[in-house]
């Protein structure tokens, strides 16, 4: 059976075209020059986190050593993906010790009270041995970048240049302005499909949104190691979505979000968007005709072996780590000494209020002084920052069945990435909106497409006040501490 055979969602009426290239084009040099102006004076220099630099580094080196002698030397001492240069401050890396004993014993994990004596909890076990000050001979502390390598794996031509000197800024505002052209592009694709009903002028007023009236604005001028994996890892959920409609390249798209989530470990679980269309192709289920299924297995095996062959990557790049499949890093942080997790570890239902109060409910506190407004660095509910999204409680009925089905698929992908989140150690500190919803973000402008409800002038002032907001971050966020105030306990938590 070949692939136009089958039930699509998307089916062109006709009419209707595609914008051409010299849109996508302008529409991206325009999101360039903006972020850019918002960005200004953090463009002259790398940020201060550049952990996916060190990382870019430490993979060339080790690629290098066997044919260089610097590079040889350079990782002398050093174990697999162990960084060639200690960081630069204590900031989110993650780290054990390497401890020699007197008797000859040798451990290697985390100190769990204080460094140099007490329990200590080996690498890749629940094994907790008490040591005292005198038992140990010598001692190294080996430091590795917990975040996932994607970011990483683009930077690494750049780093071979340029060293550690690789600007992270400019790198960042790249991957947010292809953000703009991608989303309008799946925008355009989705209203040529005659799923939507948009026009050319309301998907660049919902592209507008997303590049400016959300999150995304201030997180994609500053760098940083937090906000470019948001930033990369949006690139590859579009590219992703884009590919995955209708089952239509199921190799590309496996090979997108095998990236996605080799950049934001979350967005794994937006397979289920692919697994929708190959099992319920145009809508409805596949049923279990020969010539169905074994359409549907060879889209699932294009799909799942680059997905595979990442996922299994990773999963070895841990083990050659920490000695243990799961962990990539975050419960080493801070050298393992991070309370909350060491009580509660990376998920759990103790973080659940208080990730839904950054998503939902948290407000700036109004003052009658200078500076009259102040935002918790654990940010602002997202119907501050970005109050169109208001509309997603009201939408119009589809107009077909494809639609229908099209509109729940975007919000289960939405649910299943955002539901686990919710439950994590940490929500998002520090940011001036809430950051992790970037992971499904265009899922939810997607959904305003699909809404059918017409963007009238107050929808269209609703993205206005989000980009005032959001503009209002971008220039403050990181730049004027006056604004914010709060440790992660501050009025918020407590």
């Amino acid at each position: 059976m070949k692939d136009g055979e089958m039930p699509r969602v998307l089916r062109p009426a006709g009419g209707r075209e595609m914008a051409d290239w010299r849109w996508l084009l302008g529409i991206f040099v325009v999101a360039l020059a903006g972020f850019a102006a918002f960005s200004a004076d953090h463009l002259g220099e790398p940020s201060a986190d550049t952990h996916f630099v060190y990382l870019a580094n430490t993979y060339n080196s080790m690629i290098a050593a066997p044919f260089s002698d610097d590079a040889a030397e350079r990782r002398e001492g050093k174990v697999a993906f162990e960084l060639d240069r200690d960081p630069p401050h204590r900031n989110d890396w993650a780290s054990y010790w390497d401890l020699e004993l007197g008797d000859g014993e040798s451990y290697r994990g985390n100190w769990q009270e204080r460094v140099g004596s007490g329990p200590f909890l080996l690498l890749g076990t629940d094994t907790v041995v008490h040591l005292e000050r005198g038992d140990v001979e010598s001692s190294q502390r080996r430091y590795f970048v917990s975040f996932p390598p994607a970011p990483s794996w683009l930077m690494m031509p750049l780093a071979a240049v340029s060293g550690y000197d690789v600007n992270d800024v400019w790198f960042t505002l790249f991957f947010a302005a292809l953000n703009v052209l991608l989303l309008f592009f799946l925008l355009e694709l989705l209203a040529v499909g005659g799923v939507t009903g948009r026009s050319r002028s309301d998907n660049l007023w919902l592209t507008a949104l997303f590049g400016f009236g959300t999150v995304h604005l201030w997180s994609a001028i500053i760098g940083q190691v937090w906000f470019t994996a948001l930033i990369v890892g949006i690139t590859f959920t579009l590219a992703y979505i884009i590919c995955a409609i209708d089952a239509r390249r199921p190799l590309l798209a496996g090979i997108f979000l095998a990236l996605a989530f080799a950049t934001r470990t979350p967005l794994v679980f937006s397979a289920l968007f692919f697994f929708a269309f190959v099992f319920f192709p145009g809508g409805k289920w596949i049923g279990f005709e020969k010539n169905q299924l074994k359409w549907a297995a060879r889209k699932l095996a294009l799909f799942c072996a680059p997905c595979l062959i990442v996922g299994i990557g990773l999963l070895w790049m841990n083990y050659a780590r920490f000695a243990d499949f799961t962990e990539f890093g975050h419960s080493l942080l801070a050298g393992g000494m991070v309370a909350h997790i060491q009580e509660y570890g990376l998920f759990n239902w103790a973080f659940l209020s208080k990730n839904l109060s950054a998503a939902f409910t948290l407000l700036p506190g109004i003052q009658a002084e200078y500076p009259y407004v102040v935002i918790s660095r654990h940010g602002m509910s997202l119907l501050v920052t970005t109050p169109a999204l208001l509309y997603l409680l009201w939408p119009r009925e589809r107009e077909s069945g494809e639609e229908r089905f099209l509109y729940r698929v975007f919000w289960a992908t939405v649910a299943v990435i955002a539901i686990p989140g919710f439950f994590y150690q940490n929500t998002g500190f520090e940011q001036f909106g809430f950051r992790f919803s970037l992971d499904y973000t265009v899922y939810l402008i997607a959904l305003l497409a699909l809404g059918r409800r017409p963007l009238t002038w107050v929808f269209k002032a609703l993205i206005i006040v989000g980009f005032v907001v959001n503009a209002f971050g971008a220039i403050t966020f990181k730049r004027m501490p006056d604004f914010y105030f709060g440790g992660r306990d501050d009025f918020f938590i407590s």
